[in-house]
């Protein structure tokens, strides 16, 4: 399965819920990829402060994934639209490009995005 977070961390529970869905797969055995586009390369920001928010951590929620080999991409593309780059990212995290971002879902078997 290939999971798309297309939302930003916080505001909207999407990209958390999105990052639970991957985790729970990976606990049970599951195959899962992980791709961050959008506005949800926001995800991806290492400086996220989600006590200001009072919201539990899509970082922490991201890198839990590393323990079950989930890999985690982000689009470049959409983190240069955004005035971002990949020093701006948290360690762990695969940039890709687009066409990277079109490969993967053309081979995954499902698809699904928050």
């Amino acid at each position: 399965m290939l999971v798309l977070v297309t939302k930003p961390p916080y505001g909207l529970e999407d990209a958390f819920a999105g990052l639970r869905l991957a985790l729970a797969m990976a606990v049970n055995g599951m195959s899962v990829s992980v791709v961050m586009l959008e506005d949800g390369v926001y995800n991806a920001v290492a400086t996220q402060k989600p006590d200001a928010v009072g919201m539990p951590s899509n970082v922490d929620a991201t890198t839990e994934l590393y323990d079950f080999d989930v890999p985690v991409y982000v689009v470049r593309e959409d983190l240069a639209k955004r005035g971002l780059s990949d020093a701006a990212m948290f360690e762990g995290l695969k940039p890709v490009d687009r066409a990277a971002l079109v490969e993967m879902v053309s081979t995954h078997d499902v698809v699904t995005t928050f």
